[in-house]
Formats: structure tokens, C-alpha cells, sequence
């Protein structure tokens, strides 16, 4: 039938419309029926929404017969852009409200990797990704516009500003700050001079340091001076006023010095380090050797050594991650393989869930490598890659809650199976109650019996393997660099995960292609965050 405006003119509609008014639209047709479609038309809807009905009012011969139109929604996809039509039916007379299905939200995009990044002077920057959220439109991740640079050989802070249009033009933006900070680690890298404290000579020097650690209050040395004082004072001078803190020593024999530093109450700052009155406590120590930062009491200590000399800078501590999660291997280094997939791809699998997992509950997560690259790594390219990656998790475990290392075996036996947990040597029950709680779930989740799976640590000196399931410590010098120089530098406690041997058909199968990873993962999850406090999520759809 065709539409006859009847009172409203479209002047008076749009000052009826400034005004709130709610208006009409009338129409009448050549049988004495008059339609008069309240609320607007066209009727703009977004996408996705409940239609709500604004009504109709029909007068057919003085009658008012609005309650026996029939309204047909049914050629409107609100689901979907477009122009629409709902059709009101009064016996054979019908009349439309054009509805136009439009889309107003603006995109979400959320940056994997938190919002704040710290990385070293000199290394390289990793775009960590970001996901984006659109109420409609899908895989916008390739429209998003990064503006900014981060210098990653200058120190300073670098903003990244992230911008995504979807297709009906609405603008969403997320803003990343990047802060690149010396390390303390990457100026150690000369080779002169640089010899393990078990071999060089120490007596070519007035005063060095044997031997260097940390504990719960500070710092243990060992070190030798040429002159003879009978006694020993290692004094503590801050750069920028006249604060000194002084500690005595203990005389192991002529010449030789040991004894702790407690630095729990030592205030901010920088500090040189003195041995006596007034000679400059150097290490000649290797990289391998000289500790670099730890968490002692309610402070960080970090230690450099500006020309051998040892300077000590102290802050108030506080975390920058809640997990440091390291990928095993990468780039050149495979680790086992099965013929079927590396393990270097299956290590970075798992680690990219959990960090999804995590951060999807709102922790900060710092992932060693983020591709199949060795990612950050820290030293010199000349050394190992496994004693770099050591350096690195040892850095920024010193600022997080937890740090693991997710590797998979591999075996020439290909009938080997079950899971192993590595850990430190030196700690207790109580240090690993986390670890002791995820073998005892693994145990059960994989109805496995005990010969074949074991939480172990392994001894540098002999390869001798040594039991932790039943909770012995053990004054033993880690085998293995992950977990060796990430306690003997940075007192970082780092556990290696092997759940399965990727080389036994039955159980890669049952692990990877059956998705039982994903469980295993799980469980090390949910006991993870208990153990920082938090409240576990079990919704990890947003995850895979």
C-alpha cells in the first residue's frame, strides 16, 4: 500500500526529537485504515541488541483495532548489518518501520605482555602481541597501527601507542610503556682477567673477592688482602652523602677474610665497597661467578663491577611479574624431537597457554621468548646458550613470585614414559610445598606408579642423581645452568617441568594430540596461584 503522511511534518518531527518528545509517523490508506507507527522511522539499532517493540497505533472506522495488528520481525537479522523491515498487518493492510541494524562499539585491544615492559640496554626489543575484541567484526589483529620506537640502546622510557579501525570505522587504542634499563650483566663480557675463583691467583692483586653468595639478609664473602691487618673491615660508603656501614670479618687465616653482610637495613642508594679503610674491594671473578642481583628482606640488591671494582646499588623491593615462565630452548637449540614436532615448539606451546592463563586472571607475566628465537638473552653470544638463558631467568625471577622453565624429554628408549620435576639441590620442604603438592596431582592424573616418574636435582661434579621427593637437602653444586647460576647469582629459585617423553608414541599421543597438556597445565596453574594468593579461574576459553 502506499504511505501517506498524515499531521507530522519533518520539521516538527525534528524539534518533537531535540525536544524528547516521543513522536509518530501516520499513515492512511484508501480504505478508512489509518496507521500511525509510533517511536522513530527508521529505527537505528546496534547490532547484537534486543529489538524492543515502540508500538503502533491503527484506527480502522473510528475504531481503535491496535491490539489485533500482527508484528513480523521476522526478516530482521539483528545479528548482522543492514537495512531491515518490520511489517505490521492489519487484515490485508500492512504498513513498515524501516530498521537499520548499525554498529556503534568501539574495538578492545588488550596487550599481551602488560602494559609496562621492562627490557636491558642493548638487547632487543619483542612486540609481545596484543589480541583485539570486537563486538562484530573478526580478526582485526592485522588492522592494528603501532605508532612509536623504542631504542633499546639508549635508557629511557618508550611509548607504543596501538590503534585499531573495524569496518564500520569505530577506533579502539591501547597504549604500551617501554622502559629500557642498564643491565648489570651485559658490560661482562671481556674475556682478559676473567678466570674461575678455584684457579687464579689471587695474590697478584691487593684485595679480591674468593667467593661471593647471598642469603636471606644480604651477602657472604670471601677474599683475600695483601696486607696483613689482623683484622678485617668491609665498609659500605653511599656516593651521594657521608652514610657509611661497617662490618667486621672474620680471619680464616693470614691474609684471608669471610663473614656476613646483613643489608637489611641499609638505606637507597649506590654504594662502593671498601676493604679496610680505604682500598676498593675488586672481583676478579667470571661471569659465571659474581653475583648480580637478588630480593633480601624488603630490598633489591643489585651488584655491578665498574672495572673489577664492586659497587652495590640497594632499593626498596618490589615485584615487576608475578611469573617468569621460560620456554626451553628455541632458534637453533630443538632439544628432543620425535620426528613429528620439536620440542622447542611444544615447550613454547605450553608456556603461551599458561601465560594466557594467567594473565587472563590478571597477573603480570614475563615469557623468556615469545617465537621460535632464543629470545632475551643476556651475556655474551659466545657463551653457552643454555648458561645465557640461566642469566636471564635468574634476572628477572629476582623480581617475581614464581620462575619455571617448561621443557619435554626425550628418550633413544622409546619406551620411556612418565614425567620428571627438577629442582635445586639446597631447598627444603617447605621452600618446595608447591612443587612437593604439583607431583603429588601429576601422580595422580597420570595414574602412573612411581618408578616411573621422580622429582630429582643433579650434581655438577659427578652427574650423580639426587632424590627430592623425599624432601633431603643436599649441599650440592646444580647441574644444570637453569637452575645452577639462577641460585648461585640471583638466588632465584627456578624448577624444571618435563611432563612427558615426547618420544613414546602412546604418550605424546595421549599428551599432545589427546590435548591432555592443557590439563597438566592446569593443575601447575591452579597450585601456582594458590601459592601467591590468588583465586584461580578455571575459564580458560579465552586461552585456546
Amino acid at each position: 500500500m502506499k504511505r501517506i503522511y498524515y499531521v507530522t511534518s519533518f520539521v516538527l518531527l525534528l524539534v518533537i526529537s531535540f525536544l524528547g518528545i516521543t513522536y509518530s509517523f501516520e499513515y492512511e490508506d484508501n480504505n478508512g485504515i489509518k496507521f500511525e507507527i509510533l517511536g522513530p522511522d527508521p529505527l537505528y539499532m546496534d547490532v547484537n541488541t534486543d529489538y524492543a517493540e515502540y508500538g503502533i497505533k491503527v484506527i480502522h472506522n473510528d475504531k481503535d483495532v491496535s491490539s489485533k495488528v500482527k508484528v513480523d520481525t521476522s526478516n530482521v537479522d539483528f545479528n548482522k548489518l543492514g537495512k531491515y523491515k518490520v511489517k505490521y498487518q492489519y487484515g490485508n493492510e500492512y504498513v513498515y518501520r524501516d530498521v537499520v541494524i548499525i554498529d556503534k562499539e568501539n574495538p578492545v585491544i588488550e596487550l599481551l605482555g602488560g602494559e609496562e615492559i621492562y627490557i636491558l640496554q642493548g638487547g632487543k626489543y619483542e612486540e609481545a602481541g596484543y589480541n583485539v575484541i570486537d563486538n562484530y567484526d573478526k580478526e582485526l589483529e592485522k588492522n592494528v597501527k603501532i605508532d612509536g620506537n623504542v631504542d633499546t640502546n639508549k635508557e629511557g622510557e618508550y611509548i607504543l601507542n596501538y590503534s585499531v579501525s573495524d569496518n564500520s570505522g569505530n577506533i579502539g587504542t591501547a597504549r604500551r610503556k617501554v622502559i629500557v634499563k642498564k643491565g648489570v650483566i651485559s658490560a661482562l663480557h671481556e674475556k682478559g682477567g676473567r678466570v674461575s675463583p678455584n684457579s687464579y691467583n689471587v695474590y697478584l692483586y691487593s684485595n679480591t673477592l674468593i667467593k661471593n653468595r647471598f642469603n636471606n639478609d644480604g651477602v657472604y664473602f670471601e677474599g683475600y688482602v695483601k696486607e696483613y691487618l689482623n683484622k678485617y673491615i668491609i665498609k659500605l660508603k653511599k656516593r651521594d652523602s657521608k652514610l657509611e656501614y661497617t662490618y667486621n670479618m672474620n680471619t680464616s687465616k693470614n691474609n684471608f677474610y669471610n663473614g656476613n653482610l646483613d643489608l637489611t637495613t641499609v638505606k637507597d642508594g649506590i654504594y662502593d665497597i671498601y676493604i679496610g679503610n680505604n682500598e676498593r674491594l675488586i672481583s676478579k671473578l667470571d661471569i659465571y661467578s659474581r653475583i648480580v642481583r637478588a630480593k633480601v628482606g624488603n630490598k633489591l640488591i643489585t651488584f655491578s663491577y665498574d672495572d673489577d671494582y664492586v659497587v652495590m646499588n640497594v632499593e626498596s623491593f618490589k615485584y615487576k611479574y608475578d611469573f617468569v615462565i621460560d620456554p626451553g630452548h628455541g632458534g637453533i637449540e630443538i632439544g628432543s624431537s620425535n620426528g613429528l614436532i620439536a620440542e622447542k615448539d611444544v615447550n613454547l606451546m605450553v608456556s603461551k597457554y599458561e601465560k594466557c592463563r594467567y594473565e587472563s586472571m590478571g597477573y603480570k607475566v614475563y615469557m623468556i621468548r615469545y617465537d621460535d628465537s632464543l629470545g632475551e638473552m643476556l651475556g655474551n653470544s659466545s657463551m653457552d646458550p643454555l648458561d645465557r638463558r640461566g642469566l636471564t631467568i635468574g634476572y628477572y625471577g629476582a623480581v617475581s613470585r614464581v620462575s619455571y622453565s617448561n621443557h619435554h624429554n626425550g628418550s633413544l628408549n622409546r619406551g620411556e614414559h612418565g614425567f620428571e620435576i627438577i629442582v635445586q639441590g639446597s631447598l627444603n620442604n617447605e621452600e618446595l610445598s608447591t612443587e612437593y603438592n604439583i607431583f603429588s596431582k601429576f601422580k595422580k592424573f597420570y595414574g602412573i606408579n612411581d618408578s616411573k616418574v621422580r622429582m630429582y636435582a643433579k650434581d655438577y661434579e659427578n652427574d650423580m642423581i639426587l632424590d627430592k621427593s623425599n624432601g633431603k637437602v643436599y649441599n650440592n653444586k646444580n647441574y644444570y645452568s637453569i637452575l645452577r647460576l639462577t641460585y648461585e647469582l640471583f638466588n632465584v629459585k627456578n624448577v624444571i617441568y618435563e611432563p612427558i617423553y615426547m618420544t613414546n608414541a602412546n604418550d605424546f599421543n595421549w599428551y599432545y594430540a589427546s590435548r591432555n597438556w592443557i590439563k597438566v597445565s592446569e593443575i601447575k596453574i591452579k597450585e601456582y596461584v594458590n601459592y601467591i594468593g590468588g583465586t584461580y579461574k578455571s575459564d580458560n576459553s579465552k586461552c585456546l
